[in-house]
């Protein structure tokens, strides 16, 4: 009996300092870890620099112009707050190459334990046209993730998300292919700036695009389920292919400019699904489907309307808010019958203050469109 309650205590005496081992080991480790991390307070880095592992900025760093600054694939980039109260800021003046990989992204974000959009600055290119790139990164909780003035930055594969805003360029170039840019004030604002932007996703934004006198591309990608707007342009350039414009509140508002949209797709909007304003857009193989409101709606006769289709939309497939004739042939109106077909067309016949809507003819099946 007395051997029997020995073997017992003793079991619980070995597996208790295994118990304590461990735990020692894991606090040795975690403390380890921490105290490895590369601290940069405040500092200006005139010469090369390569940073790998985990890293904390305080204050801020800023990369002079003769500079490049590299970040290795798994970088933990942590941004901390001084005494002063300053946001923490990354400024590159020469060159950033933060070149993640899937498997091993780059990290960059906040040092609180619980942050909330705009808990660090973010970061800023100022003046630097010397092949920034950024790919496989994630930046979340800044006050603007990434904000280009005169710089040329690319962006691949790169998520930003919870800021205020996510992306922001004036006077920039900026190309970007693949990545999400989400839960944030605003996704991406752009102002007399060009842009290029290839299979992104910009989603769940209080605004999802802003463009402003600006050159724009967009190809293959989506614009979804953004609370206010979907993608606002004023007096630009553009060019948007295959591009999904869905989910919104008002889902796309062009004012003034020109270009074209060509095979896109603008589905379940809450609002006007396109509203036009003094653009000279050609709008050509596109869909317009089960969007709660009109499907389009615009002030003036300078938009092409050409081989596009339209169906189970809640307001008007096509509303003509102004006085001028718009041109609107060859399209696709979910019917044959004329009757029907007019009905969910604005103009001059449910309005005589109203501008002539000139559909026929019009096509008597569906035209290809994107898949």
């Amino acid at each position: 009996m007395v051997m029997v309650q020995y073997l017992i205590m003793w079991r619980f005496r070995v597996k208790t300092l295994f118990t304590v081992c461990i735990f020692f080991l894991l606090t040795t480790l975690s403390m380890a870890a921490e105290q490895a991390a590369v601290v940069y307070d405040g500092a200006v880095l005139t010469e090369d620099v390569t940073w790998r592992g985990p890293i904390l900025v305080r204050g801020f760093v800023v990369v002079a112009p003769h500079a490049t600054l590299r970040i290795e694939p798994g970088a933990v980039i942590r941004f901390a707050g001084t005494a002063a109260q300053q946001l923490p800021t990354l400024i590159i003046q020469g060159r950033l190459h933060a070149a993640g990989t899937s498997d091993r992204p780059i990290l960059l974000v906040s040092n609180l334990s619980k942050p909330m959009r705009g808990s660090w600055g973010g970061i800023v290119f100022l003046t630097t046209e010397k092949g920034n790139l950024l790919e496989h990164c994630r930046i979340e909780n800044a006050e603007i993730g990434i904000d280009i003035r005169y710089s040329k930055v690319t962006l691949t594969s790169v998520s930003i998300m919870q800021a205020q805003t996510a992306l922001l360029s004036h006077d920039g170039i900026v190309q970007i292919s693949g990545g999400t840019i989400s839960d944030s004030e605003t996704g991406i604002a752009i102002y007399s700036s060009e842009f290029d932007g290839t299979d992104m996703t910009v989603a769940s934004c209080q605004r999802g695009c802003v463009f402003n006198k600006s050159a724009a591309v967009l190809a293959a990608s989506k614009i979804i389920n953004n609370q206010r707007t979907g993608f606002e342009a004023d007096e630009c350039r553009l060019k948007i292919t295959g591009g999904e414009f869905s989910g919104n509140a008002f889902g796309a508002q062009i004012k003034g400019g020109e270009g074209q949209i060509f095979l896109s797709r603008f589905l379940r909007n809450g609002q006007t699904a396109l509203h036009l304003q003094g653009s000279r857009i050609k709008i050509e193989r596109s869909l317009f489907a089960d969007n709660l409101q009109d499907a389009l709606r615009t002030e003036d006769g300078q938009a092409l309307f050409l081989y596009n289709a339209f169906a189970s939309n809640g307001g008007y497939n096509l509303y003509n808010a102004g006085r001028e004739v718009v041109s609107a042939r060859q399209n696709w109106w979910g019917e044959t019958d004329p009757s029907l077909i007019r009905q969910k067309i604005y103009s001059v016949l449910q309005d005589k203050n109203a501008g002539a809507v000139q559909v026929f003819p019009w096509l008597n099946e569906k035209p290809q469109l994107m898949q």
